[in-house]
């Protein structure tokens, strides 16, 4: 048995959602075990539209769907951050749409970070309050946790991953704790389970760089996706999923057409999260501009490997502008003596980080002149992929 498609759109039909309030296509999403919207961050609502769609399922499917709701750190759970998720969910009226009289409010449960559908009166007191939780608030930093002391009883088949790019922590290890969590929750091998079990992934659009999409195997294509656009993705071993970037509404195009942005409109790439001119916003990186000159470089034996990449840093030395160090990418090194700096050390002669506790003299030497450079802000990027991947291992050095 599989979730009634045609039953769930006329649900959905019924809510009378506006529709550019409404980016969910349903047909993409229960023939895909992820997907993965993206949107610029006035774009209404992708969190909004998650809930509703989770709270239709579980109308539907009470003993197969409540809401698994993920963020990547523990500071993003805390109550002042998580209690008020279902405001906007509430104050349009849509529990009472989707669950006609028997409820019309949630209520929160610190402790166990849970939320309950319920009934309230006309005065806010509490008539009645469901059995079991409607949505389920975890951190991936508590997956070993989990592992050991959760269950979804069954009901664990709608995972929402919301602000996936947004991480104060290492990322190193975000991703297989993820996938903990998947298989906790959702008990994917189990037999008849794949039917109902589905993984939505919601972000804006602020790294075309995110590991994220390392995992999914989409990296390479996401610096050019545009708006309406979508990327499918299969495994070798039967995963499959889409990534999907969200249109500019009607409004927002009219708004850029009459250049009429009001304190968000500015050119930069920077400012593309909300305005909508460009598809990616991100950072922008120091690049070379000058002439490199190959013959004052000092040194061309270092290399960082980071999420499955190579990146070369060959020290220079200019009378103009001093010390500094370019960084771009590169293949595998071909001799032993190269220094490999990692995060996750294979080989006896890798480095870990930057080399800190490196005990051999010269090396360190060589070591404390690449962080002395960093330090001063003297590396230059071949192209902002490269500067993002690098902030990515140094984020990951401990």
């Amino acid at each position: 048995m599989q979730p009634d498609l045609k039953l769930i759109k006329k649900k959905i039909k019924s809510l009378n959602i506006p529709r550019e309030y409404w980016g969910i296509d349903l047909d993409s999403f229960f023939s895909h075990q992820y997907n993965i919207y993206i949107s610029i961050r006035e774009t209404a609502g992708k969190t909004t539209q998650s809930l509703i769609l989770g709270m239709v399922l579980n109308s539907l499917y009470p003993d197969k769907y409540q809401i698994e709701y993920l963020r990547n750190d523990n500071t993003q759970v805390v109550r002042a951050n998580i209690e008020n998720l279902f405001n906007t969910v509430r104050s349009l009226g849509y529990i009472e749409k989707i669950y006609g009289t028997k409820y019309n409010d949630v209520v929160y449960k610190t402790q166990s970070r849970k939320f309950f559908l319920c009934n309230k009166d006309m005065d806010g007191s509490i008539i009645d309050v469901a059995a079991d939780p409607i949505c389920v608030v975890h951190s991936l930093e508590t997956a070993l946790d989990a592992k050991s002391g959760y269950t979804a009883g069954g009901r664990g088949n709608f995972i929402v991953l919301d602000e996936f790019q947004d991480t104060k922590r290492a990322t190193y290890n975000i991703f297989p704790q993820f996938l903990n969590y998947i298989s906790t929750i959702g008990r994917p091998l189990s037999e008849g389970a794949r039917d109902w079990l589905h993984v939505l992934l919601i972000g804006n659009n602020t790294d075309t760089y995110n590991f994220y999409f390392d995992e999914f195997l989409i990296a390479e294509e996401i610096p050019y996706l545009k708006f309406g656009g979508n990327i499918e993705f299969t495994t070798e071993y039967g995963v499959n999923g889409v990534c999907r970037y969200l249109e500019l509404s009607e409004k927002q195009k009219e708004r850029i057409k009459r250049k009429d942005i009001p304190f968000l409109g500015f050119p930069s790439k920077k400012a593309a999260a909300f305005t909508g001119l460009e598809e990616w916003a991100g950072e922008t990186y120091k690049h070379i501009t000058f002439d490199l000159d190959y013959e004052e470089c000092i040194f061309r034996r270092a290399y960082i490997k980071h999420r499955g990449r190579y990146i070369q840093l060959d020290l220079f030395k200019n009378e103009i502008v001093g010390a500094f160090a370019f960084l771009h990418f590169a293949n595998e090194p071909k001799f032993d003596d190269n220094l490999i700096f990692t995060v996750d050390p294979e080989r006896a002669t890798d480095i870990y980080g930057f080399g800190k506790y490196e005990k051999r003299e010269k090396i360190l030497k060589i070591c404390k002149h690449i962080v002395n450079l960093l330090q001063e802000n003297r590396f230059y990027y071949a192209s902002n992929k490269v500067g993002a991947l690098t902030t990515d291992f140094i984020k990951n050095i401990k």
